[in-house]
């Protein structure tokens, strides 16, 4: 992987500005670059964003190849917005947030995602979806469940007894 040549930014040095806080804007700067591109390479970004109206939904493209269908009802910042509102959605600067004007709303990509991947109403709908899918191995094992006497009762840990 080929490297980026190194540009030196030049920070102004107004008369007034002591040398001390000259040195240090240069140090944050380039800590915070460094950083910056860090987070490019390892966090989910948007590369493209899009409402969908029939499905009332976005579809978010990372810059990772992933491809996300989100329902605008399972994100809270959203849900009472009208279609309109949530159809001028826009990309934050490199791809790290989502921006509605209309709305004063700006969500991060992976704040967004893991609030919604790991809220109740995401995971009542995995169980939804996962309880309807049926298998060999799984009726097998519901069958020897059954011949046992059902899913096996949890029995509480024998501990110390406080006196």
């Amino acid at each position: 992987m080929a490297q980026e040549p190194k540009r030196l930014v030049q920070i102004p040095k107004p008369r007034t500005m002591p040398r001390w806080i000259h040195k240090e804007l240069r140090c944050n700067f380039v800590r915070a670059s460094r950083a910056g591109k860090r987070a490019a390479r390892t966090e989910a970004r948007a590369r493209f964003v899009v409402y969908r109206p029939r499905e009332h939904a976005l579809r978010i493209e990372l810059t990772n190849g992933v491809a996300i269908v989100l329902p605008v009802k399972l994100i809270p910042d959203l849900r009472r917005a009208a279609r309109r509102d949530v159809r001028a959605v826009e990309i934050l600067g490199r791809g790290g947030g989502l921006h509605w004007e209309s709305l004063d709303v700006d969500l991060s990509i992976p704040g967004l995602l893991s609030s919604v991947l790991a809220g109740p109403e995401w995971l009542a709908e995995l169980g939804r979806v996962g309880g309807r899918i049926s298998s060999a191995a799984k009726a097998t094992a519901a069958r020897r469940n059954g011949r046992r006497g059902g899913r096996p009762r949890i029995r509480p840990r024998a501990g110390p007894v406080e006196s």
